[in-house]
């Protein structure tokens, strides 16, 4: 039986996938073994997964979701502790060593997310660190906000998973962040302060996968929420439709720095497009097309984005 199982839910992803895999083969811990899912790709998914099936566990199912894929690789597996790697995604060699280590050393743990770094659809780098300061969270405090743990950053124990109900079926967005408020109910959290996975952002410049669908997931996810914890999880659906505003924002100021005018130019007009009422990113599309005197004077010298 291996120590940990690592599940990779798959759809439409022929472009990146063979990284993900590679990456978990990669890694300097090796009593593992990868569970693939195939939800429904009509790319040649299936095609670049058949590569590896000497060494990956592969499953095909219908599109019916990320929680159904992640749930169907959980049952066709028999680790101790389980990864979750999304499939654009890749880890650094010594996440499993890392997080492994982080829960044998604590029985009362059971999960462990990890800071990721941040690259754009193309895989150039745009952060080093996506979640920085952090600590392991309350239940209370995962209530207040959204808190950043990332699937790809996670390795948890399968009892606590089973516990937890795993990835909840009526979510196809926020189901991560209940699964973890229900995982948080059986013990503690750990945070690794170092960027050991490396997060993806698929929709720029080139989108790899469509945006957009979370609205009537949220709906779903405030109810569940709701009933409970007896508490409203708005902020929290709010936060996650700016996340993609306020990383094409940061996006944009590197370009601006890099003098990379027209980059930084599509990233505000995307920015926009996700929040047309910010009146910043109007700001700082004007610093792409104005001389730099009157964009300065326009809108400053920010440099994060918020």
């Amino acid at each position: 039986m291996p120590r940990v199982s690592v599940i990779i839910p798959v759809f439409n992803a022929a472009s990146t996938v063979a990284a993900a895999i590679e990456s978990v083969l990669a890694q300097t811990f090796t009593d593992f073994e990868i569970i693939a899912i195939d939800n429904g790709s009509i790319d040649r998914s299936r095609e670049v997964l058949a590569r590896y099936a000497d060494r990956v566990k592969i499953l095909e199912e219908p599109k019916r979701g990320p929680s159904a894929a992640r749930n169907a690789g959980v049952r066709a597996s028999s680790g101790e502790y389980l990864g979750f790697l999304d499939a654009d995604d890749w880890w650094r060699p010594t996440m499993l060593e890392r997080t492994v280590q982080t829960l044998d050393g604590d029985p009362d743990c059971v999960l462990v997310y990890t800071d990721l770094a941040l690259v754009d659809s193309t895989g150039r780098e745009q952060m080093a660190s996506l979640v920085g300061d952090s600590h392991p969270p309350t239940v209370d405090e995962m209530l207040e906000r959204l808190w950043p743990i990332l699937p790809s950053g996670v390795v948890m124990r399968r009892r606590a998973f089973e516990l937890a109900g795993g990835f909840p079926e009526a979510l196809t967005a926020f189901e991560d962040v209940y699964l973890w408020l229900r995982a948080r109910e059986h013990g503690n959290f750990h945070y690794l302060a170092e960027p050991l996975a490396v997060w993806r952002f698929a929709l720029f410049p080139e989108p790899l996968k469509p945006g957009g669908g979370q609205e009537e997931a949220g709906v779903v996810f405030e109810r569940m929420v709701r009933e409970r914890y007896g508490v409203s999880a708005h902020r929290h659906v709010v936060a996650r439709r700016r996340a993609p505003r306020s990383i094409l924002g940061y996006i944009g100021l590197r370009a601006l720095r890099e003098g990379d005018r027209t980059l930084a130019r599509r990233a505000f007009a995307r920015a926009i497009r996700f929040d047309p009422l910010r009146i910043k990113n109007y700001l700082r599309l004007a610093r792409t097309i104005l001389p730099d005197a009157m964009a300065r004077a326009l809108s400053g010298r920010s440099r994060t984005a918020r």
